[in-house]
């Protein structure tokens, strides 16, 4: 498996994936505008660190392709198009964010050609009285058949924050299967009476919720999810 690494210090705006990679990417501050090129046949996996960042981002997809991305990010403005070209391709995409700002998070996924797969997961845990916003677009071509597209949007508000979902589906063919959800709102209070009563703190019921919430949907190593839990514990302190 060929390994790649992209930080503050990328330059070139396009990455040709043309061999089975795992793709580290760490970005901070930034307004960069990446094109990632799946090759065809081609397994990727990406762990993706963001924070403070603005960045544009455009996958292609070629036929028989899998991609696999698991996000965390902190106050994310980033504008993600995901172009599923070829037949046989896949995507598997969690977004988790920490919100402290004023931010919108935009994904556009383009199911261009048949028998396409995408899994789109985009939860968020908005910890102060700020606006946050999921914009995600999924549009099915209409000579586009055998598509299976499938996303969940939630946004758990911490205090008083104020939260949209905008989740639009654009389908122009009828052989599909598509869903999306989207809730806004808070953690059950029932989970956390029952956690708490089993002597846990509110804190620590909080810091449990949060964790699990955040990354129960990604496909992790040890070291990532290491260093993932190490991000989210800073949350509530």
């Amino acid at each position: 498996m060929n390994k790649l690494i992209v930080d503050n210090s990328i330059v070139d705006s396009d990455i040709f994936i043309d061999k089975d990679t795992d793709l580290t990417v760490d970005l901070q501050d930034t307004e960069k505008e990446l094109n990632v090129y799946v090759v065809n046949g081609t397994l990727l996996k990406i762990f993706i660190k963001t924070k403070n960042t603005k960045n544009k981002v455009t996958y292609y997809i070629d036929d028989n392709s899998n991609v696999v991305i698991n996000k965390l990010a902190i106050d994310s403005n980033d504008d993600i198009t995901i172009n599923m070209k070829d037949i046989n391709s896949s995507i598997k995409y969690n977004s988790s964010i920490i919100n402290y700002k004023n931010n919108t998070y935009t994904q556009k996924i383009n199911h261009l050609s048949s028998d396409t797969k995408s899994r789109i997961v985009n939860h968020c845990i908005n910890v102060e009285d700020k606006e946050f916003k999921f914009i995600v677009d999924g549009i099915i071509n209409k000579n586009a058949v055998r598509v299976d597209f499938k996303q969940d949007n939630k946004i758990i508000n911490l205090k008083d924050g104020k939260s949209n979902i905008l989740p639009n589906l654009i389908v122009d063919s009828d052989d599909i299967e598509a869903e999306h959800s989207a809730y806004i709102g808070t953690f059950d209070e029932n989970k956390k009476f029952y956690m708490m009563s089993r002597g846990l703190t509110n804190n620590e019921s909080d810091d449990l919720l949060i964790k699990a919430f955040l990354l129960n949907d990604m496909d992790l190593s040890e070291k990532e999810r290491d260093i993932y839990s190490a991000i989210i514990e800073s949350i509530n302190k």
